[in-house]
């Protein structure tokens, strides 16, 4: 017998370090999304499947909206952008996040807030707005702002900021991954708003996702080169799985090469007697295992590809998107 139920399309959209991706896997329930403390760790958009009795989703979380004419950031900008254009398209709601702790810090600052760039991307990569698509607001890590008339404040200053970017702008939510709060919301909100449905016609209910397993990989050894690394060189370094091999039942093996841009990156990521590389690949590969549910041997080389971030084709090669 066909289930009918709410189902649709979520997008998870907005700047650099908002906390997309771990709301995400807050939502799902799984670590599928790399996160780390820095800045623009998301490269790629990764669409999450959520199957609940009266609900189910396919939540997209999308590098964060930024400017610049460096052929990387340029790529993950459009990738944010195609997966809004897709989202304008179909039976689909956006989930705007913002930092509510930095958004905060700024006005207590008196310093500019910091949101005028997703107003602008938006429209340079979408075209004319509003965008005939519904919106929830997200003001996420609200475990830093605890007191109701500051909340009231920032609520107010967020609504009047994107009034007249999307079509219809749903209720505002408070969410925080590290407590809890307003994840239950968020969910039932999107029930609200998106269509009925048939049980089963998005994605196999059995999925957590259709990111194949060798994004995964290249993925969780991105994620440990942000985690063990400085703070500029992983922004350096590009992962590109050379085999993975899945023949022997007991063990998979897979050979990653990290490309990095000068000799002075590939000694760091070495480090003293290789023992930084050995790092990396350990905490990978302990990853990779847990999802992968067998051994996993993870051989990792570093390369210098010159100026590779710079350069159009290096980016689309290593599957990061097309910069034009």
């Amino acid at each position: 017998m066909t289930t009918t139920l709410k189902c649709g399309f979520v997008t998870l959209v907005g700047l650099p370090n908002a906390g997309k991706s771990s709301l995400l896997n807050r939502l799902v329930g799984e670590e599928l999304a790399i996160v780390t403390p820095k800045a623009q760790t998301t490269w790629q958009t990764l669409r999450g499947f959520l199957a609940k009795p009266d609900l189910e989703l396919v939540i997209t979380d999308t590098p964060g909206l930024q400017e610049g004419t460096v052929a990387l950031n340029a790529a993950l900008r459009k990738n944010a952008a195609k997966a809004l254009s897709l989202a304008a398209q179909g039976n689909e709601l956006i989930g705007l996040v913002i930092d509510a702790a930095e958004l905060g810090a700024r006005l207590r600052d008196k310093k500019p807030l910091g949101l005028e760039p997703i107003r602008r991307v938006i429209e340079e990569e979408c075209g004319r707005l509003p965008l005939s698509i519904p919106c929830v607001l997200i003001l996420n890590k609200s475990d830093l702002v605890r007191k109701q008339p500051y909340r009231d404040e920032l609520e107010e200053i967020a609504s009047k900021e994107f009034k007249g970017v999307f079509s219809s702008m749903q209720k505002i939510l408070w969410t925080s991954v590290k407590t809890g709060e307003g994840i239950e919301n968020c969910l039932e909100e999107f029930k609200a708003v998106l269509p009925m449905g048939q049980s089963g016609s998005l994605f196999d209910t059995e999925d957590l996702t259709d990111q194949n397993l060798r994004g995964f990989a290249a993925e969780f050894v991105r994620e440990q080169c942000f985690l063990q690394l400085g703070a500029e060189i992983p922004y350096s370094i590009a992962v590109e799985i050379t085999q993975f091999d899945e023949k022997d039942p007991k063990i998979s093996r897979i050979e990653a090469t990290l490309h990095v841009e000068r000799e002075s990156q590939k000694s760091i990521v070495l480090g003293e007697g290789g023992k930084k590389i050995k790092a990396i690949g350990m905490k990978a590969r302990e990853k990779l295992e847990r999802l992968l549910g067998r051994k996993v041997f993870l051989g990792l080389r570093v390369k210098v590809t010159p100026h590779w971030a710079r350069e159009a084709r290096w980016v689309e090669r290593f599957g990061y998107g097309k910069a034009e």
